[in-house]
């Protein structure tokens, strides 16, 4: 059975959501297997990301998988930004090598994909994973699941879908409870008075900058009460300004986050029904073109007559 066609947006910010799993979804990323791996995890995900032109929107690391959204860029190509990026990738590679600046186009191709970005991580986390259990085999079961984000309010829902799965998998009681995912760091990050700079998302935009960050955690939580049931500790104590939703706002997301929850992979993209549809085109048409590729290979390889010059071509050859 071919491979999935991947499908990947040639824009200058498309926005995905990728997940994987462990091989026979095991929990390897258990206290039990290697403790503190998590934390070796997000590391070379950030690490990684820096080299790439990625940037981790939201992210969660569960004991048998991860899920991350991530806003990927293809800027103008800039070699000076392409050798300080190549610089930071020999800081975490085994095997350093030096910048050839005739090779920066094929630099710039690889930091701006995806599917370059997916391989690296799988594979750093697979060696230092194998390396602190001193064993060998595959980490991750199969290739990562993707999907394309449609616009800012998808994108919205699916990092708060994303910092969900503690909660629903009754982890945590709130997503800022739960210390491997990007809600429970920006809620350590806010106790601990640091500047945040959390991007101007959706209805986010109409929030002071300064207080984006909390902004995002109070929503997290306040839809996992609405969707789950659960506790929240949404609005802190100390925390004198109104949530920009009202009442009514926050009910509709539900419903909306309720109808639309990023769960199923069949379909590649995350949206509206057009752009799904538009997206399962482009995988069709993808897909019938690897199928054509390989019949004409295989026609080919066994000399298919209808491949051979005919007479009349080879008398007109002389």
């Amino acid at each position: 059975m071919s491979r999935r066609p991947r499908i990947k947006l040639e824009k200058p910010i498309a926005y995905y959501h990728v997940m994987n799993r462990t091989a026979q979804q095991e929990f390897y990323f258990e206290g039990d297997h290697v403790p503190g791996f998590k934390q070796v995890m997000l590391d070379i995900f950030q690490k990684t990301a820096s080299v790439f032109y990625v940037n981790i929107l939201a992210w969660v690391i569960m004991d048998n998988h991860y899920h991350l959204c991530l806003e990927v860029k293809k800027p103008p190509m800039d070699p000076e930004d392409l050798r300080i990026r190549f610089e930071r990738l020999q800081e975490i590679n085994v095997d350093k090598r030096r910048w050839q600046p005739e090779l920066a186009h094929a630099y710039y191709k690889r930091f701006t994909d995806l599917s370059e970005f997916m391989k690296s991580i799988n594979l750093r986390t697979a060696i230092a994973f194998n390396h602190a259990r001193n064993t060998k085999g595959h980490l991750w079961g199969a290739r990562y699941n993707s999907k394309i984000i449609e616009d800012e309010t998808g994108l919205l829902k699916v990092m708060c879908y994303i910092e969900h799965n503690p909660v629903k998998a009754g982890l945590s009681r709130n997503s800022s409870s739960y210390p491997w995912c990007s809600a429970g760091h920006l809620k350590l990050q806010l106790a601990r008075k640091k500047t945040i700079d959390f991007p101007a998302i959706d209805f986010l935009k109409t929030v002071p900058r300064k207080r984006r960050a909390r902004t995002y955690v109070q929503l997290v939580d306040e839809l996992a009460v609405r969707l789950y049931g659960t506790s929240s500790n949404a609005k802190p104590e100390d925390d004198s300004e109104e949530f920009p939703l009202t009442e009514a706002e926050l009910e509709k997301w539900r419903e909306e986050f309720a109808s639309r929850a990023p769960e199923d992979w069949s379909n590649q993209a995350f949206g509206s029904e057009a752009f799904q549809q538009q997206i399962a085109l482009k995988e069709q048409a993808k897909k019938q073109k690897a199928t054509k590729v390989r019949q004409e290979a295989v026609k080919r390889r066994r000399g298919d007559p209808q491949d051979r010059p005919t007479e009349a071509y080879k008398r007109n050859l002389k």
